[in-house]
């Protein structure tokens, strides 16, 4: 098999299922970083890089990020609804003025509002794993697996860039009331507010023609995730190390075959992995009502304005 492709795609299972496997070990669930997963993917797995990014920029949003999601989490006063549009609203900002494509920052700040985290646990998780990944990333470079590519700062944003950061707020906000009033959270789901920035921003013009695909694939790598904890650890009451493994090498050869390489779509399976287990039920319908939403709006965006053109990580 080619070594291009085996190495990666072992490098991203060993490092989801060490990261839960730590986190069942220390007994603390917020060690598990689900966008971890998405950067595996688009920084180890793809074939090409999925973000203009460097490793230094890609630490330090990652980090600083998961920083500003806790103090949100933990300081700010008022309801969820706020704290959730606050924090997404913040990293619309900051991925606006970043010099990068990296959406998953976006995830790093919202995540730890929309769950709750309270702990450090999930700050020295997100470096450390995302440390991790650069570390991987330059192996395969230094073995030729992966070609060093070059790092093009993005220019400021214009008044385009604003006017789809205000479409991307707008529908969360009217999404994130089912999400946050009816219990269905995951609606907003994290890597669902990723997928639908880097839609939105970074358009194929074929994914109009077929929206369907983008949808069935984060609403089949969430059901990975879910069917991969309920089987393994509810039912023959294994280690979820064990789950999230199985889950995120399902979830990386669906992506091999469909050739849709989106970063998310990880994220979504390993997210399933630290939802509460009475909200397993719930997630797969969720996301797909969720994903729909967003992915329809990015095709009326896209089809209306005649944007996009490079690559939809």
């Amino acid at each position: 098999m080619n070594k291009k492709f085996l190495i990666p795609l072992i490098l991203t299972t060993v490092l989801a299922t060490a990261m839960t496997a730590a986190a069942e070990v220390a007994g603390d669930p917020e060690i598990i970083f689900p966008e971890i997963a998405a950067l595996a993917v688009g920084y180890l797995y793809a074939p090409k890089r999925s973000w203009q990014v460097n490793s230094t920029r890609l630490f330090i949003l990652i980090s600083g990020c998961a920083v500003i999601g806790l103090l949100i989490s933990m300081y700010m006063p008022g309801p969820l609804y706020l704290k959730v549009l606050v924090s997404f609203l913040i990293a619309q900002l900051i991925y606006l003025y970043s010099g990068t494509t990296l959406a998953p920052l976006n995830s790093a700040i919202v995540l730890p509002v929309l769950i709750g985290t309270r702990s450090v646990s999930y700050l020295i998780s997100a470096a450390v794993m995302t440390l991790s990944v650069i570390v991987c990333r330059a192996l395969l470079e230094k073995t030729g697996i992966r070609e060093k590519e070059k790092f093009i700062v993005q220019p400021r944003p214009d008044r385009e860039a604003f006017l789809r950061m205000l479409l991307r707020i707008c529908v969360t906000a009217v999404l994130a009331v089912p999400a946050i009033f009816a219990g269905l959270r995951f609606i907003i789901a994290p890597p669902l507010l990723v997928a639908f920035t880097e839609l939105v921003d970074h358009w194929r013009p074929g994914t109009a023609k077929k929206p369907h695909r983008v949808i069935l694939l984060l609403t089949a790598c969430a059901a990975v995730g879910d069917l991969s904890r309920y089987l393994i650890t509810v039912r023959l009451h294994l280690p979820m190390a064990a789950a999230t493994a199985a889950a995120i090498l399902i979830v990386l050869l669906i992506l091999k075959a469909t050739g849709l390489f989106m970063p998310p779509a990880g994220a979504m399976a390993i997210l399933a992995m630290l939802i509460p287990e009475e909200a397993m039920a719930r997630y797969v319908p969720a996301v797909a009502v969720g994903s729909t939403v967003f992915m329809l709006t990015a095709v009326a965006w896209n089809v209306t304005h005649h944007t996009g053109t490079e690559n939809c990580a």
